[in-house]
């Protein structure tokens, strides 16, 4: 069994390496592939103090993980996977987090500028074209020339599924156990649990809910 184990950890690692089945451009940031395999995918940090760092039997295929900037973390659990998946950082001090047992179906953008945090949780579904923001990228400013539109984090909980064409927008919180409709524009936060929740803006349409992967 050990050597079993030693024989996958290293095969993970050539995998990771060989230079036609990735692109990685780490320019003296730290990267750290534990137990994952990614194909096709890229890897690009620019800046000093980051970190990528994939835990155990996670696996990613044509996914980006980009980094411009300084002392930002994308941080990848257990079981996680994903395709067809952006992970993106700007400016410094952020931070992408996602929990184990967690899995990206298709094209998915995740934004995090100006220090903020975007967290998932565990054993989460995301579907595809979905896009997380936790800022407008420009400024808008009041009459005196004040900037009104900060940026902020978004937290999904544990055991949320994500349907196709759904937009987070920055400062929402989802709870546990929700399940978010196909094309939903997510503004504002929603703690409770166990809800489907839909519409533009949305908000809860049905309660006592809960989900299952499974075709039961």
């Amino acid at each position: 069994m050990k050597f079993i184990k030693k024989m996958a950890l290293k095969f993970c690692g050539i995998i990771n390496k060989l230079p036609f089945n990735n692109k990685i451009y780490r320019r003296g940031n730290k990267i750290i592939f534990g137990k994952s395999v990614l194909v096709k995918c890229r890897i690009d940090c620019k800046g000093k103090g980051n970190v990528i760092e994939f835990s155990q039997n996670s696996s990613f295929r044509n996914c980006n993980f980009l980094i411009y900037g300084n002392d930002n973390i994308i941080r990848i659990d257990d079981n996680v996977s994903g395709k067809n998946a952006e992970f993106y950082i700007e400016d410094n001090g952020g931070a992408i987090v996602v929990k184990e047992a967690t899995h990206f179906c298709g094209k998915i953008h995740l934004a995090c500028i100006e220090g903020c945090q975007i967290q998932i949780g565990k054993d989460c579904l995301f579907s595809s074209d979905i896009i997380f923001r936790t800022g407008d990228s420009h400024s808008l400013l009041d009459m005196d020339g004040n900037r009104i539109n900060p940026s902020k984090n978004i937290k999904i909980g544990n055991h949320v599924w994500i349907g196709n064409h759904v937009i987070i927008n920055k400062g929402v919180t989802i709870g546990d156990n929700n399940m978010i409709g196909t094309g939903a524009v997510v503004t504002k936060s929603i703690l409770e649990s166990n809800n489907v929740i839909a519409g533009v803006p949305a908000k809860i349409v049905k309660r006592n809910t809960n989900w299952c992967s499974k075709r039961l």
